[in-house]
């Protein structure tokens, strides 16, 4: 599934037709496009770990303090590649035949009328560093210990990914890009923390998706909702707001209304271990509370690797059982 892209795309392919799915947020996948994201190392099925065990990363201070004044002379674009070949397993070389599979891959779906709503992830500068320092040292050495460093780092490193990303946009005739947030949630950053390191860059890739007229997807894993707020200050109708089932959905559609697009929230424990029947009635009831209009449903993240086929089956099943029965007008 992470070495043949072609096998991969065709097996992806061949479950969202089973079930009926309208769309998809990746046509195939690389694990090393995590510690490529993270600056880490990733632990990967038939190398580290068993033949069918998930893909992980490694959580440790792969990236050391001193580097911060590596990124300040040498730019974080020679910066970043040397360090990924170097500290993070080359990378960028194990990842070319996904890039090389990618085209014909999103060509199979498009063709299939199951379009790909996320051409690319956008990256903050803090995920980068939490990744590649580790959350302990990144959050206590260094946002802590030296704010101002990190401001330089990070305009240093924004700068760069604006221009890259406007380019990249234009390489794939993007339609609709993530912007990431993992570890920049309330659960571990407090609201003047976040306005301070994570907002600016949330708001600057916005501003490039609303110019260069691609959809932003705010992919926000863990539970957001002491910042739920913080999203009215964008312009509804413009984005759509991916929630995992940590976040309350329903809060988010009484804090920012009706008019903002909202993906999720089937959470993973209940595609893994539940029935179809609670998966339905899970559905059922937040289509009702959330929908049926600007309401997306997937699982929350992402469908688990060990999710039943039949709960997976279930999910796309209320979905458009319900859409018959609350049609548009």
């Amino acid at each position: 599934y992470i070495t043949d892209f072609d096998k991969a795309c065709d097996a992806n392919l061949t479950e969202l037709k089973r079930i009926g799915a309208d769309g998809t947020q990746n046509v195939i996948f690389s694990p090393y496009l995590l510690g490529t994201q993270w600056l880490s190392k990733a632990a990967l099925p038939g190398q580290e770990l068993g033949d069918d065990d998930m893909w992980q990363i490694k959580e440790f201070e792969n990236m050391q303090f001193e580097d911060y004044e590596k990124i300040k002379e040498m730019g974080w674009d020679a910066f970043q590649k040397q360090f990924i070949a170097e500290k993070c397993d080359n990378n960028w070389e194990h990842l070319k035949p996904f890039f090389e599979a990618n085209p014909r891959c999103y060509q199979k779906f498009y063709e299939a009328g199951i379009p790909c709503i996320v051409d690319f992830l956008m990256i903050t500068p803090f995920e980068y560093f939490c990744g590649g320092r580790s959350l302990e040292a990144f959050f206590m050495d260094d946002l802590m210990e030296e704010p101002e460093l990190m401001h330089e780092i990070f305009d240093m490193v924004l700068e760069h990914n604006l221009k890259a990303y406007k380019q990249q946009i234009k390489d794939t005739h993007a339609l609709g890009v993530w912007i990431g947030g993992w570890r920049t949630g309330p659960d571990l950053v407090s609201p003047k923390m976040f306005d301070e390191f994570v907002w600016p860059s949330f708001k600057a890739y916005y501003d490039l998706c609303i110019e260069m007229n691609v959809i932003p997807t705010f992919h926000l894993d863990s539970c957001w909702n002491l910042d739920l707020d913080k999203f009215k200050r964008l312009e509804d109708k413009t984005y759509i707001l991916a929630l995992d089932s940590k976040t309350d959905i329903r809060k988010a559609r009484e804090v920012l209304g009706k008019d903002v697009c909202i993906l999720g929230d089937v959470p993973c424990e209940l595609m893994t271990f539940g029935t179809p029947e609670e998966v339905k009635e899970y559905v059922t009831k937040l289509l009702e509370d959330i929908g049926p209009w600007g309401c997306m449903i997937a699982t929350g993240c992402d469908i688990p690797s060990d999710a039943k086929t039949e709960n997976v089956l279930a999910m796309s099943e209320a979905a458009h059982d319900f859409l018959k029965t609350h049609p548009q007008k």
